[in-house]
């Protein structure tokens, strides 16, 4: 955390003499990444999160948006972006769940601040969501982060139910690494928890099984088409073997 709060101070006063040209975007977006996932949250604030965390977020969600060259950079940055996405589901549940609670007390829910922000909330994760799985399907199954769900709005969703969660991630198809996991396992019971990591392992490795045998099928498929001669071809290998 002090190492954090450190670069933070650095790049606090890097910004007042850099320009647009210099400003070191990858650099700023792991520190306020590092920042919002090193805050303990707020329970007693909006969503369980604390004003700063959510000012980090949704500035991490800017840089990426106007730089989405940085998912392609080598390090975490593309798995930071990804648990960041995850992070702004659990703030739109808390959210979403806070509104629902009050809907029956008070007859300007989901208006004034709380509905600005839930807005804004929304438009950065719907954004970011969709950058995120352009570049998933890009990579190879091995390298891929979370495979995040989309709200649960619109006349196709799963369930009208009012408890229903705004974005199930219970659907999340989880990336293999624990650490990555822990985001979207946050508030599960541990054996929940357990679960969930195990049947994710389990699809990875079944991707991973079908993705060796796609590779198998198409050497084959290559190995054939290098021996899949015409007569000509096959007679001039007959007539330079017969000269040697």
């Amino acid at each position: 955390r002090n190492i954090v709060q450190s670069a933070q101070s650095l790049l606090n006063q890097h910004a007042g003499t850099s320009t647009a040209k210099t400003e070191k975007h990858g650099v700023r977006l792991m520190v306020l990444s590092m920042e919002a996932f090193l805050d303990g949250g707020d329970e007693d604030n909006t969503g369980g999160f604390t004003d700063k965390q959510v000012k980090n977020l949704l500035k991490v969600c800017e840089i990426i948006l106007k730089n989405p060259h940085l998912l392609h950079a080598p390090g975490p940055l593309y798995h930071m972006v990804s648990n960041v996405a995850i992070l702004l589901c659990h703030l739109l549940n808390g959210m979403h769940a806070n509104c629902s609670a009050s809907a029956g007390s008070s007859s300007e829910s989901g208006g004034g601040v709380e509905g600005v922000l839930f807005d804004e909330v929304m438009d950065s994760f719907m954004a970011v969501r969709k950058l995120l799985n352009l570049h998933r399907k890009c990579l190879p199954v091995r390298l891929r982060c979370h495979g995040i769900p989309k709200p649960n709005v619109g006349p196709f969703r799963k369930t009208m139910s009012p408890e229903a969660p705004f974005v199930d991630l219970g659907e999340t198809l989880m990336c293999a690494s624990r650490g990555c996991q822990g985001f979207v396992l946050m508030g599960c019971s541990p054996c929940v928890a357990a679960e969930r990591a195990m049947s994710a392992a389990k699809a990875h490795a079944r991707d991973g099984d079908n993705l060796d045998e796609d590779e198998f099928q198409r050497e084959l498929g290559d190995l054939g088409d290098d021996f899949n001669l015409d007569d000509d071809t096959l007679f001039n290998i007959l007539s330079r073997i017969v000269q040697n």
